[in-house]
């Protein structure tokens, strides 16, 4: 008579904003980046049958970004391996969680289900990895799941579709809060989870979201390829340190003193993000005029560039003519608010 059992696992991960450090992470510098209370959310259901055929799974996929699902038959490794083809962050990371399995079940089931869309910027295809990963591997391990290889096999996943991927966003929704991220430095050591840094943000900043989208591959390939071709990488590494020094000072004051400094680099960064083919030049000729720039507040791309998000800064009475400015052309603030909670099981 055959037996069945099935487990159940759930995982939650947040969205992304990266504040400072884009591309120049990828030359040894910094970058700065906060979790976002926008979540993915993932529930893995495992059904084992000592009945079904030896090493032979069902996967089954469910998002609400589809209508239907997709039901993909494994029989061994190697059709996962010829499967990565595929090159969709949901099938790959859900291919890769079945290597969590000594002996493989008959059936496992994704369901993802979010509100992180992925025109916002906000780290969706990331969150979506980490998310699988962690729902299964919470079904396996019998103790805590090591977040630090979690991360590593995320992030080695995102680079099959983004080879110069840094990883800041992987190390931020992984852990949560506010950190500064070095690639190749141990990120677990640089999160920092105060309340005080996040609230002083939330009073400063503004995330305006609503353009056409910037796919990251293709935006950081053309980005790329023009800043090699102007051979200008140090000057952005410079101008980029600047900002996440700024930052900092900004951060840990309590006077609005260090403003003025922050919003000049940020200034003169933008300034040189502006020469790139993938500058949001619409939304920079709706700010062009509005009172008050790069004086009483500023603002800046994030993450790959172009019109994924854009980031006002200043005080809140600053930046009530930005928003209208970006109004016209249906731009709107995020839903999102900074948080300091990260990937999450249960």
């Amino acid at each position: 008579m055959a037996t069945e059992f099935t487990r159940t696992g759930h995982a939650s991960a947040p969205g992304k904003l990266m504040l400072a450090g884009e591309y120049a992470v990828l030359d040894g510098g910094r970058a700065l980046a906060v979790a976002l209370d926008g979540e993915l959310q993932v529930k893995c259901h495992v059904v084992h049958n000592d009945s079904a055929p030896p090493s032979t799974t069902q996967l089954e996929l469910h998002s609400n970004l589809w209508r239907e699902p997709r039901v993909f038959t494994i029989c061994d490794d190697h059709d996962s391996e010829n499967f990565h083809d595929l090159a969709d962050p949901f099938v790959d990371a859900a291919l890769s969680a079945l290597s969590a399995w000594t002996s493989r079940p008959a059936k496992v089931i994704f369901q993802v289900t979010g509100n992180l869309d992925p025109s916002h910027g906000a780290g969706s295809s990331s969150a979506l990895r980490l998310a699988v990963l962690a729902a299964a591997k919470h079904i396996t391990a019998d103790s805590l799941i090591n977040l630090a290889e979690l991360a590593d096999t995320a992030l080695e996943l995102q680079r099959r579709s983004q080879p110069a991927a840094s990883g800041y966003d992987i190390a931020v929704q992984s852990r949560g809060g506010l950190i500064e991220f070095r690639q190749g430095a141990t990120t677990r050591a640089l999160s920092a989870r105060s309340e005080h840094h996040l609230e002083r943000l939330g009073g400063f900043v503004a995330i305006m979201i609503g353009g056409k989208g910037a796919p990251t591959g293709p935006t950081m390939k053309y980005f790329l390829d023009w800043l090699n071709a102007q051979q200008n990488r140090g000057e952005l590494l410079e101008l980029s340190e600047t900002v996440v020094d700024a930052w900092h000072a900004f951060l840990a004051s309590p006077e609005t003193t260090a403003l003025a400094p922050l919003i000049q680099s940020i200034a003169r960064h933008r300034s040189f993000m502006a020469q790139s083919p993938v500058f949001p030049e619409s939304v920079a000729d709706a700010l062009a005029h509005t009172p008050g720039l790069d004086r009483d507040w500023t603002w800046k791309t994030t993450g790959a560039g172009g019109e994924d998000a854009v980031l006002l800064v200043g005080p809140r009475e600053s930046l009530i003519a930005p928003k209208k400015a970006l109004a016209q052309l249906n731009w709107r603030v995020s839903p999102f608010n900074f948080t300091q909670q990260g990937l999450t099981t249960w």
